[in-house]
């Protein structure tokens, strides 16, 4: 794994992954420089993760051996698959926040964690009004003791959500992951405050697609720390 921030949110983020596609049944696998799965393709959710700006021997292999439509997080935005029969779908910026306080905060009334099958089933509902993409996430992912559902329940609704993922390690403390928010846009610094208000003594890393709302972030304490890119194969 490269070092600094940004190596720390790449392998958060293939930490992440693993664990959905694993779920989802594909054989997964850390290489050198690089996350890889194989054998199955899920929505919004790529094969490959780099884990360096320069991965390691197999790398080229692992491409070349990617079906079509399978997609490789370039964790540095370093890679220019072009020529390779990828097209580059988006970029986004890597967003890391040190520990605010030295002990757990309180968890909020508002706050929940979902552990049950159908309260997935309505969590993902609110994430995605697509149904097929709805079922990207297993029930299996909610016995993980390193993967939060969490949801702000107001009035007996859902507004707003999002998935904590610990790992790796830094300095002591598990860092963790913040991934697939939801809430009304104008509703997003307040969505972000609560939701992370468990974590307020991990170190947190995210990534975002919208440049917008990078400023947000800064508010709530994160830093940027580096560019990403997906690319898509659209050769066979």
């Amino acid at each position: 794994m490269s070092a600094g921030n940004q190596g720390i949110c790449a392998h958060n983020n293939a930490i992440w992954c693993d664990a959905v596609l694993k779920a989802a049944g594909a054989k997964t696998g850390f290489h050198p420089g690089f996350w890889q799965a194989e054998d199955r393709l899920l929505p919004l959710h790529p094969n490959i993760v780099t884990l360096s700006e320069a991965p390691g021997a197999g790398f080229k292999q692992a491409l070349a051996a990617l079906p079509k439509e399978a997609t490789v997080k370039d964790s540095f935005d370093t890679l220019g698959l072009g020529p390779l029969g990828f097209r580059k779908l988006f970029s986004g910026t890597w967003l890391f926040r040190p520990a605010q306080t030295a002990r757990k905060a309180p968890i909020q009334p508002d706050w929940h964690k979902i552990t049950h099958p159908d309260a997935l089933k309505k969590w993902a509902v609110g994430w995605n009004g697509n149904e097929q993409l709805q079922a990207v996430f297993s029930p299996r992912l909610l016995a993980s003791a390193t993967i939060d559902f969490a949801a702000i329940m107001k009035e007996d609704a859902i507004r707003a959500g999002a998935v904590f993922s610990s790992g790796p390690r830094l300095d002591g403390k598990d860092v963790v992951g913040l991934s697939n928010l939801f809430c009304r846009r104008n509703w997003r610094y307040s969505a972000l405050h609560g939701l992370l208000a468990p974590y307020a003594h991990r170190p947190v890393c995210a990534y975002e697609a919208d440049d917008g709302l990078l400023p947000v972030y800064g508010q709530l304490g994160f830093q940027t720390c580096g560019r990403l890119s997906v690319w898509i194969k659209t050769a066979a």
